[in-house]
């Protein structure tokens, strides 16, 4: 592909469009072969480059296993680090038995140079990745936010062009592939979806059961009006294709798959010229419809119906807690996606930018968004005049 055996090859050979067929190669798995190989196969398809990266980043190899590996805890790692710990203690229980200091690990010199990263640093910078990677629905701001918690990496970066396209293509092939992020997410947001309209049914069923026609029949306006708006949305959205695909994409709304397949699309990178909107954007409109049309007056309908009924059940407070729930999740996961969003940032970074971008603050965010929303949802009052 190159040749990057010269005495004095260039800094950065590579084009983004190169460093994104990388990572294809990277992430593209074959029979009977581990992720060591798979990284040596890939970066020697580029003459002269292994050699390039021991002299610029030694230990490249070593952080891309661990981002290839996408291991939150990795247990055979963890066991050993057990073992070794173990290992040691008994050396030093004895010493102190024998009264004979003993030296566990004697102190190498350490000749390397201050600017290069180590193998540990390596190994950290790697393993982070997958928590980004659980933290966003969007490839790109799981690479943007990865590197900005990585300052080892900024040089390195900034004088390798390829480097950022191929990291995008790696997070949007493992985002597919996870078990976790995405996939955890969506699974969240759709199955309270569900449950939502399950309970919403249930009680609309019993509104009726207890001769409350007008609480029934308001509830089914909200819902049908949500549903309304989100086709109308769709279609507006595809106008410019082909009836069938229209056709599909209405169906997606109908039988509530909608958010699924939005945040699957927004996972991919997909990007449609015929489409209105941006992905990320019709997921936030569709999101915003329901929790406007549907989840937030839901829930306070059934909830001023349950204070001033005589009768009472647990399945209305259990519905009124999963509305809530819904409710809370539905708008933090608007709010969170939005601002983390590589392009919004850069577009009005005066407004996006308020989340950080270490993972620990971006999951503590998350978290107290949902509890602030759900509790605001529950207990809210209105402020006295």
């Amino acid at each position: 592909m190159f040749d990057l055996s010269s005495p004095n090859p260039p800094l950065s050979p590579l084009t983004p469009g190169t460093g994104k067929q990388l990572g294809i190669a990277l992430t593209t798995e074959h029979a009977d072969e581990s992720i060591d190989q798979r990284i040596h196969n890939a970066l020697g398809e580029i003459n002269g480059f292994e050699y390039l990266l021991t002299t610029t980043f030694p230990q490249f190899s070593t952080m891309m296993l661990h981002v290839l590996k996408n291991k939150i805890f990795d247990v055979g790692e963890s066991t050993e680090k057990v073992r070794k710990t173990i290992s040691k203690l008994k050396f030093q229980i004895l010493g102190i038995i024998d009264n004979i200091k003993v030296d566990v690990e004697p102190q190498l010199q350490d000749t390397q140079n201050d600017d290069e990263i180590s193998a540990s640093d390596a190994t950290r910078i790697g393993k982070k990745f997958a928590i980004f990677l659980l933290t966003t629905t969007e490839p790109s701001a799981a690479v943007d936010s990865w590197l900005k918690d990585s300052k080892e990496l900024e040089e390195f970066v900034t004088e390798n062009i390829w480097f950022e396209p191929m990291m995008n293509t790696i997070a949007k092939e493992l985002l597919k592939s996870s078990s976790l992020g995405l996939k955890w997410r969506v699974g969240i947001g759709a199955g309270l979806s569900i449950m939502d309209l399950i309970t919403d049914a249930g009680v609309i069923i019993s509104y009726h059961r207890i001769g409350n026609s007008a609480g029934a029949n308001s509830l089914m306006a909200m819902i049908g009006s949500s549903i309304a708006v989100q086709l109308l949305t769709t279609y507006t959205q595809n106008r410019k294709k082909s009836k069938w695909v229209i056709l599909r994409e209405l169906a997606f709304v109908v039988t509530f798959l909608k958010p699924a397949v939005d945040a699957y699309r927004i996972a991919n990178g997909k990007e449609d010229e015929d489409a209105v909107m941006s992905p990320l954007v019709e997921m936030a409109m569709g999101k915003g419809v329901e929790l406007g049309l549907e989840s937030i007056p839901g829930g306070l309908l059934q909830a001023y119906v349950f204070i001033n009924s005589p009768k009472t059940t647990s399945f209305l407070v259990i519905s009124i807690l999963i509305s809530a729930l819904t409710t809370g999740f539905s708008s933090a996961m608007i709010s969170y996606d939005m601002d983390v969003s590589v392009a919004n940032r850069k577009e009005v970074p005066l407004f996006y930018g308020y989340i950080k971008d270490s993972n620990t603050e971006r999951m503590v965010t998350f978290i107290l968004q949902v509890s602030e929303r759900v509790m605001r949802s529950i207990f809210y009052r209105e402020p006295k005049k």
